[in-house]
């Protein structure tokens, strides 16, 4: 594969030594979870404590459950989990894990960097961004509709994803609900000239829990609607469990009055939360998205293929629409379709893109 630089420790003692010595730095450490006298496990914990930052890829003989576990223990650790290799080794399951290097490396830096008190300049100077991520129909393979997404383009950093600056909006009452007008205006602003343009882009835009607060949200969302000429069915509220749960009587009006409005609901990260089934029951959704912990990968994971599958037939029985996120590999599409899943979208059908890329792309595709 062209990488030459490259150490090996017979047991996790050795490994800790190795990436503890002075002016070291690797930038992936591939680790077994049988090794004599300390396991994976343990030596993982080490580097945890000890603030290791180089990616980790935890390889193994074990069945599936087993290196999944050990994949989320890992990430609750705190290290920065790149994938996981079932034995036996091969150059395109390596390929895999390397493909995830650069960008989880580059978020790793963005997370660190991203100044709380820049934040009401962003708004103030309009360095705040809305990119589109296709949502594509697994059956056709044509583009349904759009995910919005925020980005922060800072003049020094360049530009940072949600996860460096949303979580700090959200500390703040009044930054969250600027955040949320702007993306709300902005996204179905795009959708109005879309069509004004003669073509019918959807648009699925998220809310935050601050948002679903807000009891006449149904009221400012129909108002941008009709002033940008968009049908309401046009419009999608992508909600998180974690959100839905947080009010759940206020939740439960807002979320009724936006259908009865004609907005479509769907539940976001679906899998990921405590409570996502006690929230389908009560809620009017008409949307499932799969989250992309479950989807990346399921091709080789027969307990990720488990979950999409129970989480498809769910939707189905409910007469919701499935999509899968998160889709990276081909493999991934050829599951969730073999598994009935509606929709899609991931890095595999398009990146997010500009209002002007997302026309052209939707032009040529």
């Amino acid at each position: 594969m062209g990488i030459h630089d490259i150490d090996e420790a017979s047991d996790g003692a050795e490994a800790i030594a190795a990436v503890t010595r002075p002016g070291v730095w690797y930038d992936v450490v591939l680790c077994d979870l049988r090794m004599p006298h300390a396991d994976g496990l343990e030596t993982l914990r080490a580097f945890a404590q000890l603030r290791i930052e180089s990616g980790i890829a935890i390889v193994s003989g074990e069945d599936d459950r087993v290196i999944e576990t050990s994949a989320l223990l890992t990430e609750a650790h705190g290290l920065r989990m790149l994938g996981s290799i079932t034995k036996p080794m091969t150059a395109e399951k390596l390929t895999a894990v390397f493909e995830k290097l650069e960008e989880s490396f580059a978020l790793h830096q963005r997370v660190n960097l991203a100044p709380a008190e820049d934040l009401e300049r962003a708004f103030a100077q309009s360095e705040l961004r809305l990119m589109y991520q296709p949502k594509v129909s697994l059956r056709s393979d044509q583009m349904i509709g759009v995910e919005a997404l925020v980005r922060w383009q800072h003049p020094t950093y360049g530009l940072f994803p949600p996860a460096a600056f949303v979580p700090i909006i959200e500390g703040s009452m009044e930054l969250s609900g600027r955040l949320a007008e702007f993306t709300l205006r902005e996204a179905i602003a795009c959708a109005g000239r879309a069509r004004a343009a003669g073509r019918d882009i959807p648009v699925a835009i998220n809310l935050s829990r601050r948002t679903c607060d807000r009891l006449d949200l149904p009221e400012f969302i129909e108002h941008l609607a009709k002033a940008s000429r968009v049908p309401s069915e046009s419009i999608t509220l992508e909600i998180t469990e974690t959100a839905v749960a947080h009010d759940a009587v206020r939740m439960l009006e807002v979320a009724t009055r936006l259908r009865l409005k004609g907005f479509k609901l769907s539940i976001d990260d679906f899998g990921t939360g405590e409570s996502g089934l006690s929230q389908l029951k009560r809620l009017p959704f008409t949307e499932l998205k799969i989250d992309r912990e479950f989807v990346d990968g399921c091709s080789r994971s027969t307990t990720q293929r488990s979950v999409v599958q129970a989480s498809v037939s769910l939707a189905r029985h409910l007469n919701m629409t499935a999509v899968g996120e998160g889709v990276q590999y081909r493999a991934d599409w050829n599951t969730l379709l073999e598994l009935g899943c509606d929709a899609v979208q991931g890095f595999y059908v398009a990146t997010p893109m500009t209002e002007a890329q997302l026309m052209e792309w939707n032009r040529t595709a």
